[in-house]
């Protein structure tokens, strides 16, 4: 057995979280705290140096340092104090400064997956962690879940968390398999190595049906993110060579043509459809879905990574005893649900907006983005990231 139910109603909790990505982890380390008992199963055989770089976002930001982790990662990060949007030619149309926000709140900072990762890792004490094993089976049984793994075990559990992705088993097993919706454009993700950038400044470029993102790093890397408007699972798409991907994007000027030029071969290339996750109810019985498996969302505000944080706090706040678990989770759902659904609308409407693909349309686009002011979108992006904070108490 994986775990061992507890009879007595004053023991600890036992629960099992699937997925040791960022939701998982930060979940683990705050569940420790409260002297839960817990078991976290993670598919990898290891935990291996993949995926690009990620931005945590001054809402992110500030719960890990109001609860002290913010010091593990600050090693492996660089600060954002700029956000620019541009054309394809590197034209300015609006500029977001994050200073004020560094000062009176939270900095917003850029790292590498695997070194966030690696960092909260290094946090977890006591939890018991099961590489290379995923679930076969959830079953909610009244005030327990049994789970069945690949390694042929099984245990019981007061509580199973799915943190494990956008394609959660766990959703698709106990919630729904049809609420993955793609959002009408594919996109790639690779890190070039020795292109100097602004290394302050993150910047978004706008072109027709196509856009690519520049997110410095430390140590001079870059995360690049480039997206074209097409249909879902194109094999062409998916299959991309390094030559054909420097042609799609050969009208982009600035950092662009150097960053592509860093590019060495195929495998650098990572791709995804995006799409959105559209649940209604983040939890069933004793089974709660956080993170991108209960509501992944585009890239385009960057905050799948500081919105699963933000699930982690909440739940781990809301659970208390054995006897209050649907209590807590009727609590979590009322805390998260609208939050995490406004951000996923407005990071959609941002995504169709820059992904336009009449030229006409994004002339005007252009055009009308330059005149908005500036504190226009600031308000906007306060009364999103900072003013909604109260949703996390």
């Amino acid at each position: 057995m994986l775990s061992t139910p507890i009879q007595e109603s004053h023991a600890p909790i036992d629960i099992l979280i699937v997925g040791g990505g960022i939701a998982g982890l930060m979940l683990s380390i705050m569940l420790e705290r409260k002297g839960y008992n817990i078991t976290l199963v993670e598919q990898a055989t290891e935990w291996k140096p993949i995926g690009g770089g990620i931005t945590l976002t001054l809402n992110g930001v500030k719960i890990l340092q109001d609860i002290g982790l913010l010091d593990v990662i600050l090693p492996y990060a660089n600060e954002i104090r700029h956000i620019n949007i541009t054309d394809q030619q590197g034209k300015k149309l609006s500029s977001f400064n994050l200073d004020g926000y560094a000062v009176s709140y939270a900095k917003t900072f850029t790292v590498l997956r695997h070194d966030l990762h690696s960092a909260l890792i290094r946090r977890l004490a006591n939890t018991r962690v099961c590489l290379g094993t995923s679930c076969t089976a959830i079953i909610n049984e009244g005030n327990k879940v049994k789970v069945s793994f690949t390694n042929k075990q099984s245990g019981i559990y007061d509580l199973v968390v799915g943190c494990d992705g956008i394609n959660s088993f766990v959703r698709r097993t106990l919630f729904s398999n049809n609420v993955n919706k793609y959002c009408g454009y594919a996109s790639w993700r690779f890190i070039a190595v020795g292109v100097e950038v602004q290394q302050n400044t993150l910047t978004e470029m706008w072109g027709v049906g196509k856009r690519f993102g520049i997110v410095p790093l430390r140590d001079n890397k870059v995360h690049c993110f480039a997206s074209v408007t097409a249909l879902q699972n194109s094999a062409a798409n998916r299959n991309i060579s390094v030559g054909d991907f420097k042609g799609l994007f050969s009208g982009f000027a600035g950092y662009v043509p150097d960053l592509i030029n860093a590019l060495k071969k195929n495998s650098d290339l990572m791709y995804n459809d995006l799409e959105d996750v559209c649940l209604k109810k983040y939890y069933k019985g004793r089974v709660v879905l956080i993170g991108d498996a209960a509501h992944g969302m585009t890239p385009n505000m960057t905050q799948g990574a500081s919105m699963a944080i933000e699930d982690a706090i909440v739940l781990a706040e809301n659970l208390t005893d054995r006897s209050a678990i649907e209590k807590s989770l009727e609590h979590f759902q009322a805390a998260r649900w609208h939050r995490t659904r406004s951000v996923q609308k407005k990071s959609n409407l941002l995504g169709k907006i820059g992904q336009l693909d009449n030229s006409y349309l994004c002339r005007l686009r252009n055009y009308s983005w330059q005149r908005i002011p500036d504190r226009w979108i600031q308000n906007d992006l306060r009364n999103l990231l900072v003013n909604n904070r109260t949703r996390l108490d």
